[in-house]
């Protein structure tokens, strides 16, 4: 069973041991919560989550995203 997300307003200073700040699937935007885009703390490890290189939060070491699911062709 998942746990609820609680969405982050800012990006984190400091990132909790054994957590992971992680995005959904929106083109990043500067501000949290334009346009759809959120953020939210996660267990590392998660398999939903992959790494992300899209620079959105520069200060960080680095972030994840949600896994894209791959494309259905052929259909």
């Amino acid at each position: 069973m998942r746990k609820l997300k609680h969405y982050l307003t800012a990006i984190p200073k400091v990132v909790p041991e054994g957590k992971i700040v992680v995005h959904n699937h929106i083109r990043p935007a500067v501000r949290l919560g334009v346009r759809g885009f959120r953020a939210w703390l996660a267990d590392k490890g998660d398999p939903v989550y992959e790494r992300c290189d899209c620079d959105w939060a520069p200060r960080l070491s680095e972030h994840d995203r949600v896994v894209r699911p791959t494309p259905v062709t052929g259909v």
